[in-house]
C-alpha cells in the first residue's frame, strides 16, 4: 500500500479524485460565487488564513470567482473537466452525492432570513448544477443532489432539475458555530424519528435517505420519538425490516462503525480515506469498494479472518483478482443482487433490480462506501 500518504484538502480536485478511485464514490459540497460560478467549498466563511491573504468579507458567497481561485479553491467546472474523476463516475458505476450549500444570513451579497430570497438563491444553484451535470451525462442512479435547505425538493422541482434529489436529515441551519447548530437542530432531531424520515422520503420519491449517524449510534439514538434504531442486534434488524432495502446513506461513518454499516447493507460516508488504513477495529482487513468491486463470500471471509500482518498483501491481491462491477457478466451481477436482496430483505423484485443495473450503474439499494468531501473532513 501507499506509504507516507498525505491527505488532500477536502473538496479539492485531488481529494475528490482520490475518493472516486479508492471508494465507491464521493460526497462533496458546492457554493455559489457572486458571479454565479459553483465552487467546491464546505464552510459558509473563509478561514482565518484565507482572510489574512485576501481581506474583505469572510462570507464565501460574498466572493467572486477570481477571489476564490486566488485562494486555491477549485471550481465545479474544473472537477467536471478532470477525466480521472468523470471516467469513474460515468463508466465505472461510481456515485456522486452533491450537496448544495446555502449562504449564511449575514452574507452581504445573498444573505437573508427571508424564505423567498433564500429559495431564489437555491433555485439558481440548482439550475446551474443541473445544466453542468447534464453536459457530463452520468447515469441517473449515479448521482443525487442533496441539501439541508428546507423544502429542497420543492426548490428543485421549480427549477426543473432532472436529477434525483434528497433532503439531508436532520435539517441543520447555516447560522452559529458547531455547538449552536447542534442546539438549534435538537428539536427537529427529537420530534422527527428515523422511521418518520424513512416513510416521508419514500413517499416523496427521494432515491435515498441521507441520515446522520446520531440516529443509529450512541445515546443520541434514544432521544428521538418512536422506536429506537441501531447498527447491531435487534435494533439493526428492526431497521432493515422497516426500510426493506430503501437506501440509507449514513454520515459521517466513523471508522469504528464501518463494519456495522457494511453488515447491515447501508451506505457509509467516511472521513478515513487513507490507503495506509488497512485494519478495521474488529481486526479484519479493510475493503473500501463494497459495491463497485464486490467480494465473494470466500474472499470476504479471508479478509475478515486474516492476521493483521497479512492485510496489505491480501488487499492488494483482492484488488488485482476481484472483478469490478463494470466487468462482471450479466449473470454474475444478477447473482450478487440476488444474494444481497435475500441477505438484507430488499423489497424490490430481482428482475427490477437487474433492470436497474448495467456495467455503468447499479440499483440504489446496493451498499457502498463513499469518501466524505472526497478525501475526508479537514478538521478531524
Amino acid at each position: 500500500m501507499t506509504r507516507g500518504w498525505t491527505k488532500p484538502i477536502e473538496n479539492s480536485i485531488e481529494g475528490l479524485v482520490h475518493g472516486m478511485m479508492h471508494f465507491d464514490g464521493v460526497e462533496f459540497d458546492l457554493r455559489l460565487s457572486t458571479d454565479d460560478e459553483l465552487f467546491l467549498f464546505h464552510d459558509n466563511h473563509l478561514s482565518n488564513a484565507q482572510m489574512e491573504s485576501i481581506g474583505g468579507s469572510k462570507w464565501t458567497e460574498d466572493r467572486s470567482s477570481e477571489d476564490l481561485r486566488e485562494l486555491g479553491i477549485n471550481s465545479f467546472q474544473e472537477l467536471l473537466e478532470n477525466q480521472d474523476f468523470t471516467r469513474e463516475w460515468t463508466e465505472r458505476a461510481k456515485i456522486a452525492c452533491v450537496e448544495l450549500k446555502m449562504p449564511h444570513p449575514k452574507s452581504k451579497h445573498v444573505g437573508s432570513v427571508n424564505p423567498r430570497k433564500r429559495e431564489k438563491h437555491a433555485r439558481k444553484m440548482a439550475r446551474i448544477a443541473d445544466s453542468m451535470i447534464q453536459d457530463i451525462g452520468p447515469e441517473r442512479n449515479n448521482i443525487v443532489l442533496m441539501s439541508f435547505k428546507r423544502r429542497f425538493r420543492h426548490v428543485c422541482s421549480r427549477s426543473n432539475v432532472s436529477w434525483p434529489v434528497a433532503q439531508l436529515q436532520p435539517a441543520i441551519p447555516e447560522i452559529g458555530g458547531k455547538r449552536m447548530k447542534r442546539i438549534l437542530t435538537l428539536p427537529s432531531f427529537m420530534w422527527l424519528s428515523l422511521a418518520f424520515h424513512l416513510k416521508h422520503q419514500k413517499l416523496v420519491g427521494a432515491p435515498i435517505l441521507p441520515c446522520a449517524l446520531e440516529y443509529l449510534d450512541g445515546m443520541t439514538r434514544h432521544l428521538t420519538l418512536g422506536r429506537t434504531m441501531g447498527l447491531s442486534g435487534y435494533t439493526g434488524r428492526r431497521l432493515n425490516r422497516l426500510r426493506k432495502g430503501y437506501p440509507v446513506f449514513v454520515w459521517p461513518t466513523q471508522f469504528r462503525v464501518e463494519s456495522a454499516i457494511s453488515d447491515l447493507g447501508l451506505t457509509g460516508m467516511t472521513d478515513q480515506t487513507s490507503p495506509e488504513l488497512v485494519t478495521l477495529p474488529n481486526g479484519g482487513a479493510r475493503w473500501t469498494r463494497w459495491g463497485t468491486q464486490p467480494l465473494d463470500p470466500e474472499r470476504t471471509s479471508l479478509l475478515q479472518n486474516a492476521e493483521s500482518e497479512n492485510h496489505v498483501a491480501l488487499i492488494q491481491e483482492a484488488a488485482r483478482e476481484t472483478t469490478p462491477w463494470p466487468e462482471l457478466t450479466d449473470i454474475e451481477r444478477r447473482n450478487f443482487l440476488s444474494n444481497w436482496r435475500k441477505k438484507w430483505m430488499w423489497d424490490r423484485d430481482i428482475d427490477e433490480l437487474v433492470m436497474d443495473s448495467s456495467p455503468t450503474t447499479m440499483p440504489w439499494e446496493v451498499s457502498r462506501l463513499l469518501g466524505h468531501r472526497g478525501s475526508g473532513n479537514d478538521t478531524l
